[in-house]
């Protein structure tokens, strides 16, 4: 499938650490719901760290309070796999909440390298952020959801807005429009920082990129084609 004919029934999402899966989830299949589309969500297990743990000196701490132990290609391969299994039970319960029909592949890549690579497998594709999202406390929670979406005069840009007014419905959250130039956004310096934003999902245009997508970026950010 090319760009030209991205798919308009499912919402892809990738991510390469369990621990933000399930706020990162919550959202997805809050969205998914709302747009009646399939989830398929793709971990990405890095490939610059199979080839770092193949160094002799590499080293990795498996808990606090343990010794370092040498890392290689084994381990890390055992880490991705507890990752995976641990992502596929937190999807099951949470889509499963949501009534959600989802998916679970992995493949080995990069976050950015991957949104490449499948740009055209759907017209929409959230990419998990640097930064964990919490998961707000129960009833006395006093902060809303924000979603963030960049404006712009292309069709592309009113599709973003769209989806992100229809998000931030679905999660009773709030909306903001960003008008800052979309690269300084994403990599999460100071035009954010300078508005006092800690938005929970970015959502933007694909097109609204002019260089590719840099590492690292704080929130997750949806790329809308």
């Amino acid at each position: 499938m090319n760009a030209g004919t991205a798919d308009s029934r499912r919402l892809v999402v990738l991510l390469d650490d369990a621990a933000n899966g399930i706020r990162l989830l919550e959202l997805s299949c809050a969205l998914a719901r709302t747009l009646q589309r399939e989830l398929e969500l793709v971990f990405v297990e890095d490939t610059r760290s199979l080839s770092a743990a193949t160094l002799p000196l590499a080293r990795v701490l498996p808990y606090a309070g343990t010794d370092w132990i040498p890392l290689s290609p084994q381990v890390l391969e055992q880490g991705y796999r507890a990752h995976a299994a641990r992502l596929r039970a937190i999807a099951h319960r949470i889509a499963t909440q949501h009534s959600v029909n989802w998916s679970l592949r992995i493949m080995r890549s990069d976050l950015a390298r991957a949104a490449t690579d499948l740009r055209g497998e759907s017209d929409l594709l959230l990419l998990s952020g640097t930064r964990s999202l919490a998961t707000p406390p129960g009833p006395a929670r006093v902060r809303r959801t924000m979603i963030a979406v960049t404006r712009g005069p292309s069709a592309a840009d009113a599709r973003a807005m769209d989806v992100a007014r229809q998000w931030a419905q679905a999660m009773a959250g709030m909306l903001e429009t960003l008008q800052e130039d979309a690269p300084t956004i994403l990599a999460g310096t100071r035009s954010l920082a300078l508005r006092g934003t800690r938005p929970d999902v970015l959502v933007m245009s694909r097109a609204g990129l002019s260089v590719a997508l840099p590492q690292p970026w704080t929130c997750p950010v949806l790329l809308v084609d």
